[in-house]
Order: C-alpha cells, then sequence, then structure tokens
C-alpha cells in the first residue's frame, strides 16, 4: 500500500482535482493500492471529515494537532497511521507533510518518500506571507530544502519549478517527474449546451466575453488585473467581463466603472464547466514573482478543456511558452495592453479542448504516475 498524505488543505475544487482524483486514477493504474490520508483542522472536523469521504470514500480523515505553530508535532499521527497501514512509501503533499513522512522513513515505518511539490513554497510564504508569522515563515526554507534533498522521488508542476530547486537548493539528480496541475472530472465531461449559461447571465452573441475564474487575493494579483481589465473594456466595446469568483471589492468597483459589462458569480466546482464553455476567452494574468514563475495554475487546463483561448502573462510556469508555440491563446507583457479579442471559430475550440485532454489529464499523464508508483512500491 501506498499513502497519500494530506496536512492542512481546505477542501475545495482544488483538493478534489488535485488529491482525490488524482487517489482515484492512481488506483486505476495497477500497482499498488493507494489510500488518502487528510490530516485537517479539528474546527469544523466532521464537516471536513464528510465532504472529503463524499469524494474519496475510504479516506483517512484525522484532525491534526491544533495550532499551526505546532505542526511538527503531527508526525505522531503520521507514524501512527504507518503503523496501522504499513505502507511502502508514502507520496506526501507539501513540504509540511513531506517533512512528516520523512521523519516516519527515519524511524523504519516506511521505505519511500515522494515530495509532491505544488510551487515553491518558501518563495510563496515570504512573497505572500500566507501567515503572519515571521518565525513560522522562516522555517520554510531549511524544510523545503530537506524535502527536495532527501526525498526518494519528486513530483513537480513545472520544469521551471525544478531550475528553481537546482538554483536554490543544488538538487543535481533525475529522479523526479514533472506533471502540471491536470483536470478534474467535473471538466473532462461533453461540451454542455451553452446557449441558455450565455443569455442567463445578460450576454448576446454579439459580446465576446472574457471570463477569469479563482480567486483575486494574494498571486492571484487583482490590482494588476483590474488595471488591465479596464483599459480593455474602455477600448474594446464588445467585450464583457465574467468573474468567477468570491465577492471582491475591486471586481465592484469595475462593476460600478462600467455598468452592465462586469459580472460575478461564485460557483460549485461542478457548475463551473458550462459556465467557462459560455465565454470567449480567458484571462490568466499574474504579477512576476518566484511563486508565479514555477506555478502551473489549474485553471489553465479547465480553460483549454472549455474550448477557449488563454491570455496569459510571459512568466507563468512553463505554460507561457507553451501558449505561444502552441498557439494557444496570446502572451501579455508588462505594460502592454490586451490584444484584441473576437469570439473563437469552433475549430479554434476544438482544437484547445483536444490539446487540454492529450496534456492535461491523468489519463494522458498515467506513464509519469506509473513511474511513481514504481519508485514508492
Amino acid at each position: 500500500m501506498i499513502l497519500f498524505l494530506t496536512y492542512n488543505d481546505q477542501p475545495s475544487g482544488v483538493y478534489w482535482s488535485q488529491v482525490c482524483d488524482v487517489v482515484a486514477h492512481l488506483n486505476t493504474l495497477e500497482g499498488p493500492r493507494v489510500r488518502l490520508v487528510a490530516l485537517v483542522s479539528a474546527r469544523g472536523y466532521f464537516s471536513i471529515r464528510r465532504k472529503v469521504r463524499a469524494h474519496s470514500p475510504d479516506a483517512i480523515v484525522l484532525p491534526m494537532v491544533p495550532r499551526m505553530k505546532r505542526w511538527r508535532a503531527n508526525a505522531a499521527l503520521v507514524a501512527l497511521a504507518c503503523r496501522w497501514f504499513r505502507p511502502t512509501g508514502i507520496m506526501a503533499r507539501g513540504v509540511l507533510a513531506t517533512w512528516m513522512a520523512l521523519r516516519a522513513r527515519e524511524k523504519g515505518l516506511v521505505k519511500h518518500v515522494c515530495f509532491d511539490a505544488r510551487g515553491a513554497y518558501a518563495a510563496e510564504w515570504e512573497e505572500y506571507r500566507i501567515v503572519d508569522d515571521d518565525a513560522l515563515i522562516g522555517q520554510f526554507r531549511d524544510v523545503e530544502g530537506e524535502a527536495v534533498r532527501s526525498a526518494d522521488v519528486r513530483l513537480a508542476v513545472s520544469e521551471a519549478l525544478v531550475r528553481h530547486w537546482r538554483e536554490r537548493y543544488g538538487y543535481t539528480g533525475e529522479e523526479h517527474v514533472v506533471v502540471p496541475c491536470t483536470l478534474g472530472r467535473a471538466h473532462e465531461g461533453p461540451v454542455a449546451a451553452v446557449g441558455n449559461v450565455r443569455s442567463g447571465l445578460g450576454f448576446t452573441e454579439s459580446d465576446v466575453v472574457l471570463v477569469y475564474s479563482g480567486s483575486v487575493a494574494g498571486w492571484q494579483s487583482f490590482e494588476l488585473l483590474g488595471g488591465i481589465l479596464g483599459g480593455a473594456l474602455e477600448a474594446q466595446r464588445r467585450l464583457k467581463v465574467l468573474f468567477l469568483s468570491p465577492p471582491d471589492n475591486g471586481i465592484d468597483r469595475l462593476a460600478a466603472d462600467f455598468p452592465g459589462r462586469v459580472v460575478r458569480q461564485f460557483l460549485k466546482a461542478e457548475e463551473v464547466p458550462p459556465m467557462l464553455q459560455a465565454c470567449d476567452a480567458a484571462l490568466l494574468v499574474r504579477e512576476d514573482t518566484l511563486t508565479n514563475r514555477v506555478a502551473s495554475p489549474t485553471k489553465f487546463a479547465e480553460y483549454l478543456a472549455a474550448g477557449l483561448p488563454v491570455v496569459i502573462s510571459a512568466h507563468i510556469g512553463d505554460l507561457s511558452a507553451l501558449v505561444e508555440g502552441q498557439g494557444l491563446g496570446a502572451v501579455w507583457r508588462e505594460g502592454a495592453t490586451l490584444p484584441a479579442l473576437e469570439r473563437p471559430s469552433s475549430a479554434d475550440r476544438a482544437k484547445y479542448r483536444a490539446f487540454a485532454v492529450a496534456h492535461f489529464t491523468k489519463k494522458g499523464r498515467s506513464t509519469e504516475y506509473r513511474s511513481l508508483l514504481g519508485a514508492l512500491a
């Protein structure tokens, strides 16, 4: 058996697609059985447990030791899980879970550890202060360095992230695979009939609808986003913007400046695909930070799967070069205006969807996932 370990991850669409759906896919590959072990907040524990088990029915969901400052104490829970299940390996999501898995390996409770790296953790904490605690933030470089150097195998979301490991932590090996953030099951379904969705949002057939899906906080860079969109709405009279986001004052200000041309909705994850498919282009613009230079935003694959060209910043992980090289949209560079946008043809929509299926589904990455299972068996 292999354990897939997560620590303090909040239940969300990203968790369902990048954890629960990954575990489900791994269990189709005829390798060792993989079982999710989720350490979650004791606050709201039973509600979180119900949500996780709804997506991964055999998941082991345990209340973590309270208070983030005491995160190391959770190694005892991981050790207990190892004694009970006797796994050969642990796939640990993030640096803290990997630290706990490495402690279990030191005790001889597991043979192999995979560092499942979703980004540059120390950089993200330093640049965006995920918690307002200098002492805790200061621990992250050493913890991340150990995860990079000491894991038996590594899963990176981008080649850019691997280069970061080599530059910052002196990683010289080749014991890693690169798998970008892939589509969740909700986005792999057939194309929906979108006419009613589009009209229900107040958009006409002559409008060009640009969509932004996701949070607007921190590394999502709304201050930058708002300025770009304001200029585009001024210059492109047919353009309208749909935010699939939580409420935000910046969105409200933009809507007030452009009455009837900015719409916001906040939906459950399974409700998002038809909304995306009713649009004409997608925006993935973020500020130029180390966090973003190694990232693989989940939304990129979701946009392509919806048949949308992506307008992307010039520095987003491996994806900006992919957009430029494969004709998947347009690359936006700082100081420029957004390109003139038009509704894509049926042929172009089919092209984007086909690219997403070929490169951003879990099935399409089965070779990489099999190699991880082999390293952890």
